[in-house]
């Protein structure tokens, strides 16, 4: 299976600079990146025993993807974001009565003797640098504080997949560093199944970054679950979630244009101007052991 594969290849360490090149791209970021399903959130909230007065530290809010349901469940977020942009598209949709956004990387952030309920992350932990990320969250938590990770993975199956897998060579062509390949849920429980001991190596799991660093006695073992779900792409709508990639974000304007104008042709030739892709939203919690 892929993901067996790929937990025993070499894995490249991520460009972490990666990460700030969203900020320029806020806008769009926000109009197509997947949301997540609300049964996630009903699952933290009852995990990690939120309600309105818990003191939520969202690490990478970015524009508010996220951070829209925990807004709308009453609850108050801390948003820690690098992205001066997308910090203030944050800001416009929610005000000020229940959020707050700090712009800074979380390694440069200052909690300034504030502690927190939950850190909650959302398809944002993998920029925070490994040798920092667990030690930070650990040591921001109060006492019987949880990290919680959320992400959407794409699975190796329906059109949308199918499309990426046949347009590989196009990418490579115009310069691209492929993705590496989608898993399917049988991939997913695996690494669960095999990972479960650790938050960190069970977030490497599910998003190789080249790095052993785990969360080691920091945190307890983690609760996992899986949320899937199912969406359908026009073509202009496919275009504007892959363009949101940061992989396509650094590419030169002219050579992203030209592939992009390439990949809607193909979308349109071959898959009649619509793609079916298919989602996993993932839950990690794990509550601070203090008594590491």
């Amino acid at each position: 299976m892929v993901a067996r594969d790929c937990q025993n290849e070499e894995m490249a360490a991520r460009d972490l600079t990666r990460g700030l090149t969203f900020d320029g791209a806020a806008l769009v970021y926000d109009q197509f990146r997947p949301r997540y399903p609300r049964e996630l959130f009903d699952d933290l909230a009852g995990r990690a025993a939120i309600n309105a007065t818990s003191r939520i530290l969202e690490v990478g809010c970015g524009p508010g993807v996220a951070t829209e349901e925990m807004i709308s469940r009453g609850w108050s977020v801390l948003g820690v974001d690098p992205g001066e942009q997308l910090a203030r598209v944050a800001r416009e949709k929610f005000g000020e009565e229940r959020f707050a956004v700090e712009v800074s990387t979380f390694e440069d952030w200052r909690a300034h003797g504030r502690r927190f309920d939950v850190v909650f992350s959302a398809s944002a932990f993998h920029w925070v640098a490994p040798e920092i990320r667990w030690t930070k969250a650990a040591a921001v938590l109060a006492d019987g504080g949880f990290i919680a990770l959320a992400g959407n993975k794409a699975l190796a199956e329906g059109s949308f997949h199918d499309f990426s897998v046949a347009t590989r060579d196009e990418r490579i062509v115009h310069g691209v560093d492929d993705e590496r390949d989608s898993p399917d849920i049988a991939d997913l429980r695996y690494i669960i199944r095999d990972a479960a001991h650790d938050i960190g190596a069970l977030w490497e799991a599910m998003s190789p970054q080249g790095t052993t660093v785990v969360a080691g006695e920091l945190f307890d073992a983690p609760e996992v679950a899986l949320y899937p779900w199912t969406r359908a792409y026009s073509t202009p709508e496919a275009l504007g979630l892959v363009g949101t990639y940061s992989r396509f974000l650094v590419m030169d304007d002219l050579k992203r244009t030209a592939l992009f104008e390439r990949l809607k042709e193909i979308i349109d030739r071959d898959y009649g101007g619509e793609l079916t892709r298919h989602y996993v939203s993932v839950l990690a919690t794990a509550r601070r052991d203090h008594s590491g």
